[in-house]
């Protein structure tokens, strides 16, 4: 009996994933739908496009402050789930029943509330532009029937997650590494797409940066929110700190080295965006992206950007669902018994 408990007690997850896997999850869940669909928030609450710059970058920095914490947090408290374990920590030893309501509190609203409603909405994006390109083939297919088809394809998207996560985390391993390539080869195709605009002379919506610029401290709160939500996604390598290898040293360097590439992407990717787009187009745009491709890239690639967004929103909506499956994990004991075991 001794033994047995001994050996329960020993039983935990693997250490699978490496600086660059580390690295992939971060950018995975940092990168979705939303750089590519609806980046125009932040610019329609600051009013111009060098305010708009400023609001993207300072945002990136913000989001690494925030990082670097989790990554000190995760090296003082080496486990899995986040802000599960750090509540944990910090409350428990207050008192032993009521120390862990927050923490409770914070893995019922991960696991019912917030993760599955991501994961829902990712899914669903992914069949809006996975499907987006098969549909002018198709034009005897009446819209409501295509409306059928796109929930068909989420809901065996939602399967391929949850096969791949199950199976082995070797095999979800290598998935969002390939993911991520893909993912960082879309964006560079908006960037250099975007330079060669340039490089051809089309400068003119940038020559005035800061014209209409606010000066309202509370559209300016808002354009940071909206900058600060699309990086949120920074702590997913702190999520998974148990599986990460050496992960006093790892989990520090995965933030320092993705927090970074995603903020060079986002500010890269919106001032290509704003150099194409007058204000009032972004802003009308269903999406951003489209938008753009439809001017610059040639028709034959049209199809190309559509799948990009799918592809990018597969791979967030992977990490995000390996990232709660390890929430579950290591709070199932005081989730479902109210207790800590």
């Amino acid at each position: 009996m001794a033994k047995a408990e001994e050996k329960r007690e020993h039983v935990g997850l693997k250490k699978e994933l490496g600086l660059f896997s580390a690295v992939s999850v971060i950018v995975a869940v940092m990168i979705g739908s939303g750089i590519f669909v609806s980046p125009s928030s932040a610019l329609a609450r600051s009013g111009s496009v060098g305010l708009s710059l400023i609001v993207w970058t300072v945002s990136g920095f913000l989001s690494l402050l925030g990082a670097l914490a989790f990554a000190e947090l995760s090296a003082m408290v080496p486990r899995s789930g986040a802000e599960y374990a750090y509540f944990l920590e910090a409350f428990v030893p207050l008192h032993s029943y009521f120390g862990q309501l927050p923490a409770f509190i914070c893995a019922w609203i991960f696991i019912f509330v917030l993760r599955p409603a991501e994961v829902a909405v990712i899914t669903l994006t992914f069949a809006e532009y996975f499907v987006q390109p098969f549909i002018p083939y198709f034009g005897h297919i009446e819209p409501e029937s295509w409306h059928q088809v796109k929930k068909l394809v989420a809901i065996m998207t939602l399967g391929l997650m949850v096969y791949i996560n199950m199976t082995s985390v070797k095999l979800y391993v290598r998935m969002q590494n390939i993911f991520m390539i893909f993912k960082i080869g879309a964006c560079m195709l908006v960037i250099v797409g975007g330079i060669w605009w340039l490089a051809t002379g089309h400068t003119e919506l940038l020559n005035e940066p800061f014209k209409d610029s606010t000066t309202s401290p509370g559209q300016i709160a808002l354009a940071f929110y909206s900058g600060l939500w699309a990086y949120d996604g920074w702590s997913a390598s702190a999520v998974v700190a148990e599986e990460v290898q050496h992960p006093e040293i790892n989990i520090l360097r995965s933030i320092l080295i993705a927090v970074p590439i995603v903020t060079v992407l986002y500010v890269s990717m919106n001032l290509m965006y704003m150099s194409v787009l007058t204000k009032a187009e972004m802003i009308s745009a269903p999406a951003v992206v489209v938008v753009w491709a439809a001017k610059v890239l040639p028709s034959w690639m049209s199809f190309v950007i559509p799948l990009g967004v799918a592809v990018s929103t597969f791979g967030c909506g992977l990490s995000v669902q390996f990232g709660v499956t390890r929430e579950i994990n290591v709070s199932s004991p005081n989730v479902i018994y109210g207790c800590r075991t």
